[in-house]
């Protein structure tokens, strides 16, 4: 190293360290050393005039997380509220006479539920291809073509279950590639299955 390097070192080592004494002795803040402190009494409780004014303290600045913990805590509030109040309007729906009658009407259906379950032992369910014949009034009658169905295979009545429509054309129309018109084709409804009792 030169001496010229020596130099400059030097100086920026006697920079640093009384930059370090200055910030030490800021920090003292003006209290005495340990061994002054051991005979002088404990320091009063009352600032002194040259120190500076008490910050406010910070304001309170709710973030994210604590916006979703008063979310929560309130909606679970109000869902043991609601939930609550529901309690209550059973329990107050339970003794009024129309919750009676309705009670009543459901026992009423579930003993006619149970009555046709047993008769299920005599109902039958069959799959078929058969053509609903045209009412009077023009419409498809496929109850009849169901019943029909069922007595054909020995039951007394019968209800169609599925029942599908298709368009049928002539086949010289078809094979003209021309769209069909309004007297070229006609609809045709078939049962696809009844159920027999």
């Amino acid at each position: 190293m030169t001496a010229r390097n020596l130099h400059w070192v030097g100086l920026t080592t006697a920079v640093a360290l009384s930059g370090l004494l200055a910030g030490a002795a800021i920090a003292d803040d003006g209290q005495s050393t340990p061994g002054a402190t051991a005979t002088q009494q404990a320091p009063s409780t009352s600032p002194p005039d040259n120190s500076l004014p008490q910050q406010p303290p910070a304001s309170f600045k709710p973030g994210f997380l604590h916006q979703l913990g008063e979310w929560w805590d309130q909606g679970f509030g109000d869902f043991n509220n609601k939930m609550k109040n529901a309690k209550d309007r059973l329990d107050d729906l339970g003794s009024s006479q129309p919750a009676r009658d309705a009670t009543t009407a459901t026992k009423d259906a579930l003993k006619n539920a149970a009555d046709a379950v047993v008769h299920l032992p005599t109902t039958r369910m069959f799959e078929l291809h058969d053509k609903c014949q045209l009412a009077p009034n023009g419409a498809p009658d496929c109850p009849t073509a169901a019943a029909n169905a069922c007595r054909g295979k020995g039951f007394s009545a019968g209800k169609p279950m599925g029942i599908s429509t298709s368009q049928v054309c002539s086949p010289a129309v078809l094979m003209s590639g021309r769209v069909p018109g309004p007297g070229d084709c006609h609809d045709e409804t078939y049962i696809l299955g009844v159920v027999c009792q």
